[in-house]
């Protein structure tokens, strides 16, 4: 094929060449050397454009390294020059056939000098741009004519190349994608969810290129955003607290909006928050489930325009995933406290209270440990359900728990045994700490303890394993004994 107006001649042997190369890189490297020899006094760069707007020259020939790395550097900090944003906006081929005359162009070039740049495409997205640059002269149409067979042979090249990434790619996210999903079905607890949030985040991260993200979950309870996974940086802040009403910060704006927040450059944004470390840019994307959000995937850079809109629609398959993982863990939680705990006290159950002290009795006879335990239950109560109805009955449970919640221990079990009665075992306690124990929940809770009837009293039996040795069945002889003292009148304690 010949060209014209003082264009080389391109062989047939030379665009098989380009495509028998080994390397995708040998390959593109190629091409640009064939266009070189095609035009005389010209350079020729080959750039690609990834989703997420960042640009790099994969291939020139005629051109400093020093020169394309500075202009690497100069279009990801400021941006496209026009000449090739429009190329990206229109997805034509252009040309300048005046380099001197264009006041956009970005250095001084002399007055032969133009320009010349062929978009390569994907799915409708310009992935690559061909530049030609002369000096001693201009690039009229039919010069574009003559190189146009180069540069399909170059999108031939870049499309198998990128087609087959994408693919790996995709295999990348789908293997992320189904390690979330079983270690949704797997997390059993709270400590077994933070090893899984930290594992996916580390996935996510290292499949998508985040170099610094965080995961906070939403405490419904106290309306709480509290950090729980971190890639990137050391936090010494695990289980730092955002209060979704009273804090500011794009996070909270994530959670309460349940929509994505970006922020391109953080000195521009009013919403913005200094963190626990510099950032210049922040991506928040909202975790939700059953339409309800969940907590928040937080990513954030030093660098200005580190994240863009691609990056949302990159992450919310990943986020799904994520929010999936958390609700569903938080549901398997739910089932198991409402097997487990009393719903209106929050205490543990009758059920587990057979099984905990059954493992907690030849625990402390084996290692010969003292052990109390404690039965109690509120004074005249039948009269507070049947004058004030069960809601003040259910406050009053809710109070009397809450005291007792209060001055236990976290080594101490709390049970609700039925009704109004609660058994405490308390570990390493002897019959005289155990009173003490009953003397602290006096002082503290009498004064809690009223309805529209009056003050409101309780009494107490208490059971030692080391001073009741003898018995059989301390549980049954703590209840004995908090017959005895309901039996003595209102607010006696019995301990032997």
């Amino acid at each position: 094929m010949s060209a014209t107006h003082g264009t080389g001649v391109i062989e047939l042997y030379e665009l098989q060449s380009i495509l028998q190369e080994r390397s995708h890189r040998k390959a593109v490297q190629r091409a640009v050397e064939v266009i070189a020899h095609l035009v005389p006094s010209c350079s020729v760069t080959l750039m690609t454009i990834s989703l997420r707007g960042r640009l790099r020259i994969e291939a020139w020939v005629n051109i400093a390294t020093s020169i394309i790395r500075r202009a690497e550097r100069s279009f990801n900090q400021e941006g496209l020059p026009k000449n090739l944003a429009d190329i990206v906006h229109t997805k034509k081929p252009a040309i300048i056939e005046d380099l001197s005359s264009y006041a956009d162009w970005r250095e001084p070039v002399s007055k032969t000098a133009s320009w010349a740049g062929f978009p390569i495409l994907l799915h409708g997205r310009v992935i690559a741009i061909v530049n030609v640059q002369t000096i001693e002269q201009h690039i009229t149409p039919e010069v574009v004519t003559a190189i146009e067979p180069v540069v399909s042979t170059i999108a031939l090249l870049i499309l198998r190349y990128e087609e087959a990434r994408e693919l790996a790619v995709r295999n990348q996210h789908m293997n992320v994608l189904y390690e979330m999903a079983v270690a949704g079905a797997q997390a059993t607890d709270e400590q077994d969810l933070q090893a899984r949030l930290d594992h996916v985040l580390e996935l996510i991260g290292r499949v998508l290129g985040y170099g610094h993200a965080v995961v906070l979950l939403f405490d419904p309870q106290r309306e709480m955003l509290v950090l729980r996974a971190n890639r990137g940086r050391e936090i010494g802040h695990a289980g730092l607290e955002m209060d979704v009403h009273g804090h500011k910060g794009v996070t909270v704006h994530a959670f309460l909006s349940s929509k994505p927040v970006l922020v391109r450059d953080a000195r521009r944004c009013a919403e913005f928050v200094e963190g626990l470390w510099p950032a210049r840019s922040e991506l928040a994307m909202p975790l939700l489930a059953g339409g309800h959000c969940v907590g928040v995937l937080d990513l954030e850079s030093p660098k200005v325009a580190a994240f863009t809109r691609s990056d949302i629609r990159l992450l919310t398959p990943f986020t799904a995933g994520l929010a999936l993982l958390i609700d569903n863990q938080q549901k398997t939680k739910q089932v198991h406290e409402q097997a487990t705990h009393d719903g209106l006290t929050g205490f543990f159950n009758r059920r587990m209270m057979d099984e905990m002290i059954d493992m907690e009795l030849p625990r402390t006879a084996r290692y010969h440990r003292d052990m109390s335990l404690v039965m109690l239950d509120l004074d005249d109560f039948k009269a507070v359900n049947d004058n004030l109805g069960h809601q003040e009955g259910d406050r009053l449970l809710r109070v009397f728990a809450g005291c007792i919640r209060k001055i236990t221990r976290s080594s101490d079990l709390v049970f609700r045994y039925g009704g109004d009665e609660f058994l405490v075992l308390l570990p390493e306690t002897t019959r005289e700490h155990a009173e003490l124990f009953l003397k602290r929940l006096t002082d503290f809770a009498c004064s809690e303890l009223v309805t529209t009837l009056g003050r409101v009293t309780f009494s107490a039996g208490i059971a030692s394993r080391v001073s009741d040795s003898s018995a059989e069945d301390l549980v049954k002889l703590a209840d004995d004994r908090l017959y005895e003292s309901k039996r003595l009148g209102k607010g006696h304690v019995t301990s032997h």
